[in-house]
């Protein structure tokens, strides 16, 4: 954020805007000299820096490098360089000096010099000792440096952050990033309310009357929403002439992204329990999970007046369907109660897990009343009931395909032909393909279907081939990758002598 005096605006009917800082090679050789400036003078005074800068304010946007120059500052550690503490200094100079009227250099030089040898350090050092802790004196200890296009990014951001300490509320839209989000609205005073696909986010007193009281929160709140993957906002900006007038301040991440800093995503996932975590870690490790991926914190999900975003989202890898999945640990009473009041107005079907320690349980009064699927647990969520449950919605999902294609004549061309491209085609999972596929010049396999005229002429090559190596490069000369399956079907078997393939051999069983 920036002082208001140095916010530079523009507006056109009833909205408002930012003067961005493009990000071209005018702006980014100022940012560059700029940045130089404090790389180069660690070590020198605040005054010597402050020199230079004001240079770049005459006959350039002032407010503009008076704004880069306050982002830079803010990454600058300045140090008071002494020897003696400076108050202390100054006390020693001036009792000296009251007992002998100075009146001239020399005078003032003698003094300066009898101090300094009382106090046992040179004239140089008393001299700097004696003003280091007044701003212009005290020296720049460590600058933590950043890229030209990294600044002019952070002060677009600043900009629209300082406009919108003049915000009364907003109306936005992100995807990810909603538990800090939330996080955020909640510890910054803030109050939200779904309104469609969309939230109200304002202050407790904007509700009343035109408040610009939260526009500092508000401000606060956009590094948060602007790190989010896609974003969009529209906030009220109150502007006080002889009369307010609200405008509009637009933005999203089609638009301005590439103009705003935003963090680095961190690539670690991070969790709110360890049962969470540990649930996380042993659902990814169990072979009987492989056909579903998991996806930590999914997007929110909006149920009349509230937001409620589930710990994970189940996603099916071939199938494609989807379905949701919340843990509730140890709490109080009142949050299980604010909790299940939102599971309840789910929209859709949710898996919940519940710790059967919950305290509340014991509570006479306490009902769970949920209409969603249920797991108890103690200590940990058990991975198998999870997986029996995504087992049952994979094989109801499977039955509804099959029975969509049912009566439908499956077209099939070539010889090898791969059920995920026919999966594809008629926009259902491979194992309904594998269920409905009843063509007799076909035989099918667990990735493909393969003429049996094909198979045919490769049973009489292999009738004379005893290697089971040379067999393989017979069958993978033909395009298929599965030439224990397709030996399998031919009615081969495969004779091992120890480890090494090139001693293995074929015979009809």
């Amino acid at each position: 954020m920036l002082p208001g005096e140095l916010l530079v605006t523009k507006t056109k009917k009833n909205r408002i805007y930012p003067v961005f800082a493009e990000i071209d090679e005018e702006h980014q050789e100022l940012a560059v000299e700029l940045i130089e400036v404090y790389i180069n003078f660690v070590g020198k005074k605040k005054s010597e820096i402050d020199e230079i800068v004001a240079e770049f304010e005459q006959g350039l946007n002032f407010k503009l490098v008076r704004g880069l120059r306050t982002l830079l500052e803010r990454r600058c550690i300045f140090k008071s360089k002494f020897t003696v503490e400076p108050v202390l200094a100054r006390k020693a100079v001036f009792e000296a000096a009251s007992i002998k009227k100075i009146t001239n250099r020399n005078e003032r030089e003698e003094v300066i010099g009898n101090v300094a040898k009382k106090l046992n350090i040179s004239v140089d050092d008393l001299e700097q000792s004696l003003w280091a802790d007044q701003e212009s004196e005290v020296v720049l200890d460590d600058f933590a440096a950043l890229t030209p296009e990294e600044l002019l990014k952070l002060y677009n951001l600043s900009l629209a952050q300082t406009l919108l300490f003049k915000s009364t509320g907003m109306n936005a839209s992100f995807k990810g990033n909603y538990k800090e989000i939330f996080r955020a609205i909640k510890y910054l005073g803030l109050m939200y309310s779904p309104e469609g696909n969309k939230i109200r986010i304002e202050g407790a007193s904007s509700l009343l009357k035109l408040s610009e009281r939260y526009g500092t929160s508000l401000a606060k709140l956009l590094p948060t929403i602007v790190n989010s993957e896609e974003w969009g906002f529209d906030a009220e900006i109150v502007i006080r002439r002889d009369t307010p007038r609200i405008y509009h301040f637009v933005m999203d991440s089609k638009s301005r992204k590439n103009l705003l800093l935003s963090k680095e995503k961190e690539s670690k996932t991070t969790f709110d329990s360890g049962i969470e975590e540990r649930f996380y870690n042993e659902f990814l490790s169990s072979p009987a999970s492989k056909g579903w991926e998991l996806i930590r914190e999914p997007d929110a999900v909006f149920t009349g007046k509230t937001v409620f975003i589930p710990d994970f989202k189940f996603k099916h890898k071939e199938i494609g369907i989807e379905t949701y999945f919340e843990i509730v640990g140890f709490w109080t009473e009142e949050y299980i109660k604010r909790k299940l009041s939102k599971l309840r107005a789910m929209p859709f079907t949710m898996l919940v897990a519940i710790d059967r320690n919950l305290a509340c349980f014991n509570s006479a009064n306490f009902e769970l009343g949920l209409h969603q699927p249920v797991i108890l647990f103690s200590r940990k969520v058990p991975v198998g009931e999870v997986i029996r449950y995504l087992a049952g919605i994979e094989s109801e999902e499977i039955k509804r395909e099959v029975e969509r294609l049912k009566g439908m004549r499956i077209e099939i061309e070539g010889d090898i032909v791969s059920i995920k491209d026919i999966a594809m085609r008629y926009n259902v999972g491979k194992e309904a393909i594998r269920a409905c596929l009843n063509n007799p010049e076909y035989v099918v396999f667990k990735e493909v279907v393969v003429k049996k005229e094909l198979l045919r002429e490769l049973k009489e090559q292999l009738m004379s081939i005893e290697k089971y190596v040379q067999a393989r490069e017979i069958i993978e000369e033909t395009g298929l990758t599965n030439a224990d399956e397709v030996l399998a079907h031919l009615g081969f078997r495969v004779q091992w002598k120890g480890l090494d393939p090139s001693a293995a051999t074929i015979a009809l069983q």
